[in-house]
């Protein structure tokens, strides 16, 4: 669509001249001698720039600008003028005007042409931001956390009193469990949503670089510090902080974060200027900290200070009636646009028996494989891996450790017989060559996996005929 210019203007010539060229340029353009009529149309209407005189009658262009900045759009504002000063220009600038030009424009037309792409280049970047944000905020909505069972709706009810709040929060639960979706639910609710969310793995950080990530530091404060660097506290300023697995900080650091967290203030490596914290506390971790209290690996104080509101999310193996519901919202989520999954009773029986030790993170991996490999919009249990179908067997994708390869083989080979068998309606010379072995191979194996090839129900017309034979 081309972008929408409002110009204003009370000198006739000077209006005529602008909208004719802007018009030239491929714009739409909107042209009023009046800047209560123009604001009228500006507020009944998508307008991508506007570009409006200094001196009016009813109006000044300054007054334009301040109403146009208490709008919705916002959209950007040129100021256009005959009699320019640098303080006028100054003013203009600080009000939030996007530039500030002396007429006549045509003496600088190339100039001014430039200035209109750029401030239109602006509204676009400006309008897409504001679509990223609202897809975020929807995104971490609560309709995004799928559960019914009582365990999440109790936790619904604490996100929904937690988050506009500046409490702090501990987040507990296994790996998989969503706590980081959980921590950016909390954020995107809360009265910070339009500022920073930043997250630090603490298993990740060493005992050399947990300050300096943490709070920063100043250039020359260790060899190989060659400029000022910015910590994450000072990242998340007026926003949050996320500090995933908390539970991992070395029992001798947590000290120094506790310090910080009581007394709202730090250093940054190299210098002993304090700087003010402002940043919500958001921890998370897969440890029972309570426990780690106890066992001595982690400070009482600091887990008091963290849990001002604990969350416990439960692992999926307890709330096993959201299985369903967590299905069908990966089907659609990871679904190709407007195709439509279904899922056969008997592998939705599979999926719903299964323990699920990788928790949501797994189902959601799981659905994603069906997708791959099911035909014609139908999952079945052909489609499962191995480790729904057969719990012994480990997925070869995320299986550590040991496994028992002879089995896993021997799975996948039953699986990949009973579908090319089922693909050629139980011919089996057919469903041979689909598998790259002769029939006497495949006779061998059908008895080894004890496989029952299914035909097609017969029709009636073949039965009448099979009878007259």
């Amino acid at each position: 669509m081309k972008p929408n210019i409002v110009i204003v203007d009370d000198d006739p010539n000077a209006l005529f001249g602008i909208s004719q060229t802007l018009k030239d340029e491929g714009y739409d353009v909107f042209s009023f001698n009046n800047a209560l009529e123009a604001l009228q149309f500006y507020k009944n209407n998508t307008v991508d720039l506007v570009i409006t005189d200094e001196k009016m009658p009813d109006m000044s262009g300054m007054e334009v600008l301040t109403e146009i900045q208490q709008s919705e759009q916002k959209s950007p504002v040129i100021l256009i003028t005959a009699y320019g000063s640098v303080t006028l220009a100054v003013q203009a600038l600080k009000r939030g005007a996007f530039y500030f030009f002396e007429k006549p424009v045509f003496n600088n037309l190339d100039q001014f042409l430039a200035i209109v792409r750029q401030a239109l280049k602006t509204q676009d970047m400006a309008r897409e931001l504001v679509f990223l944000r609202q897809e975020v905020r929807d995104r971490y909505s609560f309709p995004n956390i799928v559960g019914g069972h009582p365990l999440m709706k109790a936790l619904f009810e604490v996100i929904s009193r937690v988050a506009p709040t500046n409490k702090s929060v501990l987040i507990e639960g296994e790996s998989g469990t969503g706590k980081d979706l959980i921590a950016r639910t909390l954020h995107f609710n809360s009265l910070r949503k339009e500022e920073p969310l930043i997250s630090v793995n603490c298993g990740a950080l060493t005992d050399t670089l947990f300050t300096s990530e943490l709070f920063g530091h100043s250039k020359g404060a260790f060899t190989g510090a060659v400029k000022d660097h910015i910590g994450r506290f000072q990242a998340a300023e007026r926003g949050t902080l996320v500090l995933e697995e908390i539970g991992e900080i070395p029992y001798h650091l947590q000290r120094t974060l506790l310090r910080v967290l009581e007394e709202k203030e730090y250093e940054r490596v190299g210098s002993n200027k304090p700087i003010r914290m402002d940043a919500r506390i958001i921890a998370t971790t897969n440890r029972n900290l309570k426990e780690e209290v106890v066992k001595g690996n982690f400070r009482e104080d600091l887990y008091y200070r963290i849990s001002v509101v604990p969350l416990m999310i439960p692992p999926l193996r307890e709330r096993m009636s959201d299985i369903p519901l967590l299905l069908d919202h990966f089907l659609k989520k990871f679904g190709e646009v407007g195709e439509t999954i279904q899922l056969e009773t008997g592998a939705l029986r599979r999926l719903c028996e299964h323990s699920w030790p990788g928790n949501v993170r797994e189902l959601a991996n799981v659905v994603q494989r069906m997708i791959v490999f099911c035909r014609q919009g139908k999952i079945t249990t052909e489609d499962l891996p191995p480790q729904i179908l057969s719990p012994d067997v480990k997925d070869p994708l995320q299986a550590t450790g040991r496994i028992n390869l002879i089995r896993l083989v021997s799975e996948m080979e039953r699986k990949w017989i009973r579908l090319k068998l089922k693909e050629s309606d139980g011919n089996q010379e057919k469903a041979a060559r689909l598998l790259g072995l002769t029939r006497k191979m495949l006779m061998n194996r059908i008895t080894k996996y004890n496989i029952k090839p299914s035909r097609r129900p017969e029709s009636p017309d073949a039965r009448r005929v099979r009878r007259k034979d």
